[in-house]
């Protein structure tokens, strides 16, 4: 009997560890996985305000050096921050903040009119009983530019090879990601009355959930974090040639 106690402690002692490490390994992923969709999310607006500089340079001022000076790698830092929408998070996980989010070998719009955006920066995460995590993350943004009357297409052509956005599943196409309606609706309930409700726990982030969990109305699971990844719906950034959907009739057309 005595032999059979041991043995169970023995497992717990081992159990036990392992699990907590595994959810603090989806907790951490969950947060890496906010991390860079606000990061991309602040970069895709910094590729559209761009595109509409490159309009205004070619076609106002026709200053050639307005345009470089506007397309420096600082520039776009400064306009990244104006966008991007959660400072905290990237306070928080992002080696130097927000400023440490690095543009640097970006181009001006090429001989098809495109702009791209070389987007680096680094992630840490401080993790217990070792030194902790530090990854280097790449985004690359490829945006058409807003060239007007100068375009090399045709003005049918232009608005059919512009880019929109549609969440997976969605029934519209979005002119910016910004868009409210891309948003989902995240409400605030108590965990027993979510349960009640048939929410069951996020795989990701319902097992650390307290008193108060998010849910949304489309949704199935609650969760214990308003940046959990499984809360932001999944959007897609295609041409509008390829979409066959209406426009939204917030922001579309």
């Amino acid at each position: 009997m005595d032999n059979n106690r041991g043995s169970v402690s023995i497992e717990a002692a081992i159990a036990l560890p392992m699990f907590l490490f595994t959810m603090l390994f989806l907790a951490y992923v969950s947060e890496i996985s906010a991390v860079r969709a606000t990061v991309y999310e602040g970069c895709i607006e910094t590729a559209e305000y761009m595109a509409e500089y490159v309009y205004l340079a070619n076609n106002i001022s026709e200053d050639e050096n307005l345009l470089n000076d506007a397309l420096t790698a600082g520039t776009l830092l400064v306009r990244f921050n104006e966008y991007v929408d959660n400072d905290a998070l990237l306070e928080k996980y992002v080696v130097g903040g927000k400023n440490g989010v690095s543009f640097l070998g970006s181009s001006l719009p090429d001989d098809h009119g495109y702009i791209d955006l070389e987007i680096r920066y680094f992630v840490h995460i401080d993790i217990p009983l070792i030194n902790g995590f530090t990854h280097m993350y790449k985004e690359h943004i490829r945006q058409r530019a807003y060239l007007g009357s100068a375009a090399l297409q045709s003005e049918t052509e232009e608005e059919e090879d512009r880019y929109v956005f549609v969440a997976k599943n969605g029934v519209v196409y979005h002119t910016t990601r910004s868009c409210t309606y891309l948003s989902p609706d995240i409400q605030v309930m108590s965990k027993t009355g979510a349960a009640g409700s048939g929410y069951t726990p996020c795989e990701y982030c319902g097992a650390q959930a307290g008193d108060s969990v998010y849910v949304t109305g489309s949704g199935s699971r609650y969760h214990s974090s308003k940046q959990c990844s499984r809360l932001m719906r999944t959007v897609e950034r295609k041409k509008l040639s390829e979409v066959n959907l209406p426009p939204c009739s917030k922001c579309g057309d």
